[in-house]
């Protein structure tokens, strides 16, 4: 495994992190704009990115593939909620606090990480199988998710499950299985929108991470408890499950090294959008982004 792309990858991001912190600092970045820039990455740029990325052929012989995948997908998501369920046994944390706790075990960084962390592996074949996690992801981080999260302000409102995310990736899905292709120039209008999804999130978090204490970013420790089982637990339970009945490398490495990746970007978008703790959130992306660094190579060298 390249070790370098790894680095080079949570350097990106961390870069764009950055940016947003000196923006917030030096006034470029009001506090009063963070829900603004939080509602356009989650009802806008996100649901294009969603829709493009479902944009791939499927030809019969890959059905099989397909059906696989998905099946070891709902298995990992499996293993994942049963520790998220037992979480507030776990960290004793308060109850509104365990909608984003939970969020942040079930859903990981796959689609800004997913690509180019299993293409270093498994070469470029790896992108089809990226592609297809990326599914049961979207259609249940916002479903599901929305759920958790809404929880945790103690209104469950079913009305915000029919949100831009969820509708994007049922029309992806169909699109995915009949073979529909957006035509131009909407597909690169959409595609243009959905590639500012990582930047412009980023740049968000690292302006809410200036708008709290920093000391208590790193005195949390919940979070290392939470980014040890989103980066440790979870993908080496799912492997050692896995690995007496999946003989395919691709079919067992991608997955499971997927779900080694930090929690998702968007948990900070969702807990934003949906009434969740913002800050806990935030540390969540920052910690476990940073600890990837040496969980990743640690998988990677487990896979081969």
């Amino acid at each position: 495994m390249e070790i370098q792309l790894i680095f080079s990858s949570v350097s990106i991001l961390f870069i764009l992190i950055g940016i947003g912190f000196l923006a917030f600092h030096l006034g470029a970045i009001k506090r009063e704009w963070i829900p603004a820039i939080s509602s356009i990455v989650l009802n806008i740029t996100l649901p294009c990115l969603i829709i493009m990325s479902m944009q791939v052929p499927l030809s019969g012989e890959r059905m099989s593939d397909t059906i696989s995948v998905f099946l070891i997908q709902a298995l990992i998501y499996g293993v994942s909620c049963i520790i998220a369920l037992a979480l507030p046994h776990i960290l004793r944390m308060p109850k509104e606090d365990c909608g984003v706790h939970r969020y942040m075990v079930l859903f990981a960084n796959i689609g800004f990480m997913g690509y180019p962390v299993c293409a270093a592996l498994y070469g470029p074949e790896s992108a089809f199988y990226v592609t297809l996690v990326n599914i049961p992801f979207g259609l249940l981080a916002f479903s599901l998710g929305v759920y958790l999260i809404q929880k945790d302000s103690k209104a469950v409102k079913f009305k915000k499950m029919l949100n831009p995310g969820l509708l994007t990736s049922i029309i992806g899905l169909c699109f995915f299985l009949t073979g529909i292709v957006i035509p131009y120039p909407l597909s690169t209008s959409l595609n243009m929108l959905g590639s500012v999804t990582s930047p412009l999130a980023m740049i968000a978090i690292g302006a809410m991470i200036a708008s709290m204490s920093v000391s208590a970013t790193f005195h949390d420790t919940r979070m290392y408890i939470i980014s040890a089982i989103r980066l440790l637990v979870i993908p080496c339970i799912a492997f050692f499950i896995l690995r007496p009945f999946v003989s395919d490398p691709l079919l067992l490495g991608v997955p499971v090294l997927l779900s080694a990746m930090p929690v998702a970007i968007n948990t900070v978008f969702m807990a934003q959008e949906y009434g969740g703790d913002i800050e806990i959130a935030s540390r969540g992306v920052f910690h476990s982004t940073l600890l990837c660094l040496i969980t990743l190579p640690l998988i990677g060298y487990i896979l081969l």
